[in-house]
């Protein structure tokens, strides 16, 4: 088992009158997490439901107050798995709070879809919302030495960081899990909680992006392509986003006549998905794709950095109409970073076009000296 990185997070973050929010994909950890918060919390009384049981779904689908007094009246702290499955979760849980304040509610969702909706009209400004990510580097070389992490490379670029893959040793084991993950429970919230006319589509065009990365995604391509309307196409994103499949990332532009505005691409949260999408498991070393798990790994694995470190800023690519173009750009606090990602141990140039617009030059990120960027 792995030692997560969130769990001490929310463990010394609990904050009275406030409920804690654990968004996350499906079987990326969140029932071990749950397990590691209640490690740390020792001797507090804590009450568990599981949504997928039909017990918790029959006990929290109320709003009566006497019938949820009974349930948590001599518990500490409550948590809730799943809580997404539950019905009308979160006017319970607006319940709960309100009487017992002082009481420690962590909440598990592997979709913000149906969730957030129910928080943003119940608990607005009552509830604290963390993601629980596929592993990190660190936190999957959590007993080795520092000089030994670079050997992961390989197994997180083709197997992402699943935490079920590293029990598995055999590399079709690997394969398999990581196939059936994709086929059978990546959409699952989606397709339960939405009502989509058509659901093929969904997997259709996560696997369309899987080709993508690194690259702007054009919704009226996508649309052609799939026979969707353009509409469609951007709801269908939008929920990829939502169920933790994918994330964006916009342009950075201070000058639009010169440089691209309105431009997206988009990510995976976990490469072993990405790559079961695109039915591609061959080793590093015969891929003609390595430079786009590259970037896909150092842009999950950064975020991934900053969101458990608490370090807030903005990110987004550059490119101008020449076609000249950074990887990542960060912003905060009115200052901009810029980086190159570089599979190769080479260098990358600066565009002469950014250094003399923003007077930065962008720092090469390559597997040399990739570990403090993600770390």
């Amino acid at each position: 088992m792995y030692p997560r990185t969130l769990a001490k997070i929310v463990a010394e973050s609990f904050k009275t009158g406030f409920i804690t929010v654990i968004y996350g994909a499906r079987r990326v950890g969140k029932t071990v997490l749950l397990e590691q918060v209640r490690a740390l919390m020792k001797n507090d009384k804590v009450i568990s439901f599981n949504g997928d049981t039909s017990e918790a779904v029959n006990a929290l689908s109320t709003n009566s107050e006497v019938r949820l007094s009974g349930l948590v009246k001599d518990r500490d702290v409550i948590f809730v798995d799943e809580a997404q499955k539950i019905p009308g979760i979160s006017l319970a849980l607006k319940i709960i709070i309100d009487k017992y304040p002082e009481k420690k509610i962590l909440v598990t969702g592997s979709s913000s879809l149906d969730l957030s909706r129910g928080a943003h009209e119940n608990l607005t400004g009552r509830y604290r919302p963390f993601i629980l990510f596929p592993l990190s580097t660190g936190e999957l070389s959590y007993d080795m030495e520092p000089f030994q992490r670079q050997a992961l490379l390989e197994d997180q670029l083709v197997f992402g960081g699943y935490p079920h893959v590293y029990a598995l040793r055999d590399r079709e084991e690997r394969k398999k899990y990581l196939t059936d993950v994709a086929r059978d429970y990546l959409f699952k919230d989606i397709l339960e909680l939405e009502q989509l006319r058509q659901p093929d589509g969904l997997k259709k065009l996560a696997a369309m992006i899987a080709f993508q990365i690194g690259q702007e995604v054009s919704l009226n391509e996508l649309s052609s392509s799939l026979g969707m309307s353009v509409k469609t196409v951007a709801k269908y994103l939008s929920l990829l986003e939502k169920s933790f499949v994918l994330f964006k990332l916009d342009a950075f532009s201070t000058n639009p006549r010169k440089e691209i505005a309105k431009s997206k691409k988009y990510y995976f949260y976990d490469l072993g998905i990405r790559n079961a999408l695109a039915e591609q498991w061959q080793p590093l070393s015969s891929r003609a794709d390595v430079g786009q798990l590259w970037e896909n790994f150092l842009m999950i694995e950064r975020m991934k950095a900053k969101e458990y470190s608490g370090r807030i800023s903005s990110s987004y690519f550059w490119r101008n109409y020449s076609g000249a173009e950074i990887d990542l750009i960060e912003s905060a606090d009115g200052k901009i970073s810029a980086y190159e990602f570089k599979w190769s141990k080479d260098g990358a140039k600066t565009p002469n076009s950014f250094k003399e617009n923003y007077g930065i030059e962008a720092e090469t990120v390559n597997r040399d000296n990739y570990l403090p960027f993600v770390s």
